[in-house]
């Protein structure tokens, strides 16, 4: 047996060490791997996370606008109120384009949804 602190580990042969240590570089292979997918996809999730939270605001705008209370947009919507709050306190971060498109109805703006190749043009 091998302690360290206060963790017993059992004694490997060299085979098995052997056979660890490979398992740890793969591990550590991985994890390096994980990372650089994460820093390739996080600038992408940032720019979706502030559309939607964008979309939000101006349907929040446009309600407090018309006077109309969270109380009453869920009446409107049939989204629970507490729904609602923690939609425009970016608390529910994908809304469906179901919630969006009843809320946007119940304040009385339209809500756009345009589908573009990359090179900007819309169809």
């Amino acid at each position: 047996m091998l302690k360290h602190g206060k963790a017993v580990f059992p004694s490997m042969t060299a085979e098995q060490r052997a056979a660890f240590e490979v398992a740890v570089a793969e591990e550590m292979d991985a994890r390096l791997e994980n990372v650089a997918a994460a820093k390739e996809v996080a600038p992408r999730l940032l720019e979706e996370a502030e559309f939607r939270v964008d979309v939000v605001r101006r349907l929040r705008a446009a309600r407090e606008a018309a006077g109309i209370s969270l109380a009453e947009l869920a009446s409107r919507t049939g989204v629970q109120k507490s729904a609602l709050s923690r939609l425009e306190n970016s608390q529910s971060p994908n809304p469906t384009l179901a919630t969006l498109r009843r809320y946007a109805d119940a304040v009385g703006v339209d809500l756009l949804v345009a589908i573009g190749d990359e090179g900007g043009k819309s169809r």
